[in-house]
């Protein structure tokens, strides 16, 4: 008992995490559910944000729905190059960052201002990842694997660990622990 007293701080800390976290993906898979078998708005936008950085490189470069599938595809002139599902978004990225944030709390007014700013770094960390993965798969398909499924999902998570410390310094900092 005397273990859980001294501990009560990570104890709350993770269930609130895992609470959110829980809560926050539930409703996203009700989301992505509500437009099976289609493609959903979100994954859309990404992949059309995606076309369009890559066709300041290559003016042929484009993305069309599948209609026979829920992904959107990249080409260019010749061919079909990356097809983008649901999971390569940032959602669920997004959703592990703001429930650290909320499990972690500081301020409504910094944790308001923090959110905006880590899902914003997260969304145009995530459109730099599927872009790279574009050129992996166009140039270097053999490696494709290694690099979706290690690479740049390792890079995003840096992002999401460093945004971490820094939220923790700054909740720290908020509540005068640290000058």
């Amino acid at each position: 008992m005397n273990t859980l007293k001294e501990n009560k701080q990570a104890i709350l800390f993770l269930v609130i995490f895992i609470a959110v976290y829980v809560g926050l993906n539930t409703l996203y898979g009700v989301f992505i559910q509500f437009y099976l078998p289609a493609t959903d708005p979100i994954t859309i936008a990404v992949t059309g944000q995606v076309s369009l950085l890559l066709s300041w490189i290559d003016p042929s470069i484009s993305s069309s729905v599948n209609r026979t599938s829920n992904f959107v595809n990249v080409s260019n002139s010749q061919r079909i190059v990356l097809s983008v599902f649901e999971g390569c978004n940032g959602i669920n990225v997004m959703i592990v960052f703001l429930a650290f944030l909320i499990a972690f709390r500081g301020s409504f007014k910094l944790t308001a201002k923090f959110m905006l700013v880590g899902i914003f770094s997260i969304y145009c960390l995530n459109l730099l990842r599927v872009a790279g993965l574009y050129f992996v798969e166009l140039y270097f398909q053999q490696y494709m694997y290694f690099f979706h499924k290690y690479f740049f999902t390792g890079i995003l998570y840096c992002l999401v660990f460093t945004l971490w410390y820094v939220w923790t310094k700054l909740v720290k900092r908020e509540h005068g622990l640290i000058t």
